[in-house]
């Protein structure tokens, strides 16, 4: 899978995606950490990447509507060593059915993961 990840993702969580047979493509390590919300939106959905990040902003639906992008990761393992949140992270990751991901909102935090879907016409 094609991914970007923002600025506030760890390293080791790029590293594990890689690692994972991902196509990663990490802003810090091209020296665009400062990108805005739409900067980073942006070159994901014109690379048809999935976005996985740790700014809550993407979360919401009202401005990044499921259906309407490419894939949105929420990583909310705030507070804890980059190890443990790695794993937690890696860890969800695997259990993702890769089918979930794009064009949804998955939101990872420590208890679970949640899938939020387009929600279709009837």
């Amino acid at each position: 899978m094609l991914f970007i990840a923002d600025a506030n993702v760890f390293v080791p969580m790029v590293d594990g995606l890689r690692d994972m047979g991902h196509d990663v493509f990490d802003v810090k390590e091209k020296g665009l950490e400062n990108l805005s919300d739409p900067e980073i939106f942006r070159p994901a959905q014109k690379e048809r990447r999935i976005l996985v990040t740790m700014d809550k902003d993407f979360s919401n639906i009202l401005l990044y509507p499921p259906g309407e992008h490419h894939g949105i990761i929420v990583v909310k393992l705030y507070r804890l060593k980059v190890a443990d949140a790695t794993g937690l992270f890696l860890n969800a990751m695997d259990d993702i059915k890769p089918k979930d991901i794009p064009g949804n909102l998955v939101i990872i935090d420590r208890s679970k993961t949640r899938i939020r879907k387009e929600k279709l016409e009837d």
